[in-house]
């Protein structure tokens, strides 16, 4: 069991703060002085303890006659001063949760940056995926990612059976992606126009959209079903304009 100091450790007070409440709490009414000496502290320290303790609603002053006598609060009408503050969250809770990032029915929102976190998106996450559909720069991505880290992905994703339907730039980089890719039967590959632009990559994967901007190191995944169909269904769209 916790000791009483700990206990009013978790209820916000410091070392010093559960030292003179338990001594104040101890002795009834007593002068600094007194406080000071049951708490093993100096007196200077004392008054600046007590006024923070009566701040924080956990000892009275009392002016008698010259001097200033001190008195705990009782420990029941702490408590329930407390349980008053949480029965107002619990009241706020509903508010509060509309606000949160990761509130039922609201997308999650997680932001990379840098090569080696985009790196651990891809091979933790989205490689891991049964299935992926994206639009991607394989020129982009090369400046970013060795063949050797590229190929790797390749084999994570068919280590976990997934597949890839991806809509790539036509370059020398991704002639040899999609050779090693057509060797492990990863799924099909069609090329953008020569004027199609990408700025940022787009993959989606379940019920999550990543889109990664390789030029800036960044990464930006949304979870959310309904946002994912929609650019799914952007990307199926495209993929048949394009030619086999």
């Amino acid at each position: 069991m916790p000791t009483l100091d700990a206990i009013l450790e978790q209820l916000g007070l410091t070392q010093k703060e559960a030292a003179v409440y338990l001594a104040v709490l101890e002795l009834g009414r007593a002068p600094v002085l007194r406080i000071a000496q049951k708490a093993g502290i100096k007196r200077p320290t004392a008054y600046i303890t007590l006024a923070e303790l009566q701040e924080k609603g956990f000892v009275v002053s009392i002016p008698r006659g010259g001097t200033t006598l001190y008195q705990a609060v009782d420990p029941e009408d702490i408590l329930k001063r407390f349980d008053e503050k949480v029965g107002a969250l619990k009241e706020a809770l509903p508010e509060l949760k509309s606000l949160f990032n990761v509130a039922p029915g609201k997308p999650k929102v997680r932001f990379y940056e840098g090569k080696k976190n985009i790196i651990e998106l891809y091979e933790n996450e989205v490689f891991h995926a049964s299935e992926i559909i994206g639009a991607v720069s394989m020129r982009n991505l090369r400046k970013t990612l060795t063949a050797s880290e590229l190929m790797g992905m390749l084999h994570i994703l068919k280590a976990n059976s997934g597949t890839i339907t991806d809509m790539l730039d036509d370059s020398p980089e991704t002639r040899e992606y999609m050779a090693e890719k057509n060797r492990l039967q990863l799924g099909d590959t069609k090329l953008l126009p020569n004027d199609f632009t990408l700025g940022t990559d787009l993959l989606v994967y379940g019920d999550t959209v990543a889109m990664i901007s390789l030029t800036n190191l960044i990464a930006v995944v949304i979870e959310d079903r309904a946002i994912a169909q929609a650019q799914r269904q952007f990307l199926e769209f495209l993929w048949k304009t394009l030619e086999s």
